[in-house]
């Protein structure tokens, strides 16, 4: 498939995970992408990867820094303009669930989960708003299945994820109006380092994939591609005509009814 020749895509935290798959298929289907991470290894792999497709060097842009910091947000718009001469997508996929050794249904993790999933997705439409204006591009941001339903203990992340959907809905109509649209993809479950990245250990987090698999109806958690492939579907001309929607991968969970036992 070649969706994307001639496409320029913005990918926030592709140095792994969902936001890697999601670049390398981008990458792969024609577009040049920018690819951003805190992680120069990882900045790397993504790269690698995008270069073992085949695809030239002269298609990739690299930023990395923290999402928190404005001057990674300009450099993201600046750098893919100054190499690519305009922008048609941008996935926003860099999101935290806290930090190691954070409370995370604290105020402090609050403000700092806060300031990771949602105030640079703002930012980062507003700056972007005008170029995608140009090419009629559009947007996707990745959210969760935690937006959806209760999260106890993590309300947090919920809380953070609920706001970002609402976000894409409220920009829904103005956007439309500009010829931009602006979608989220709703994962569950997906094998990634989200969950050490809080400083889960591997131990602890093979005991949270078995258990929650269980209540997964196709029984497994999802690939970083099998999330990368339905951003790509919102970022194509596939879906021209959809735009305010919450495209839910999660296997299943959503939809599952626990049975009640009968003795």
């Amino acid at each position: 498939m070649s969706r994307f020749v001639g496409k320029v895509a913005i990918v926030t935290g592709s140095s792994s995970g969902i936001g890697q798959a999601a670049a390398v298929l981008l990458a792969s289907e024609g577009a040049s992408v920018t690819i951003h991470g805190r992680s120069a290894d990882g900045l790397k792999t993504t790269e690698n990867l995008i270069l073992e497709k085949g695809i030239p060097s002269e298609r990739i842009v690299s930023v990395q820094g923290s999402i928190q910091d404005d001057k990674v947000l300009t450099d993201l718009i600046h750098k893919t303009l100054e190499k690519f001469g305009r922008i048609d997508v941008l996935v926003n996929n860099a999101g935290s669930g806290g930090l190691p050794g954070m409370d995370r249904s604290s105020i402090e993790a609050f403000d700092f989960i806060h300031s990771v999933n949602i105030k640079p997705v703002i930012q980062l439409t507003r700056l972007v708003e005008p170029h995608l204006e140009k090419t009629k591009g559009n947007i996707v941001n990745v959210s969760s299945i935690a937006a959806l339903l209760p999260r106890p203990g993590a309300e947090n992340y919920a809380m953070s994820k609920a706001a970002l959907d609402h976000f894409m809905r409220s920009r829904t109509h103005e956007l439309a109006k500009k010829g931009i649209r602006i979608n989220n993809v709703n994962p569950g479950l997906v094998e990634t380092n989200f969950h050490l990245q809080m400083g889960i250990s591997e131990q602890n987090q093979e005991k949270f994939r078995k258990g929650y698999s269980k209540i997964i109806p196709m029984g497994r958690p999802g690939a970083p591609v099998e999330i990368a492939k339905p951003i790509a579907f919102l970022a194509s001309s596939d879906a021209s005509y959809i735009t305010g929607v919450c495209l839910v991968a999660d296997g299943g969970v959503c939809q599952f009814v626990n049975k009640p036992e009968y003795e």
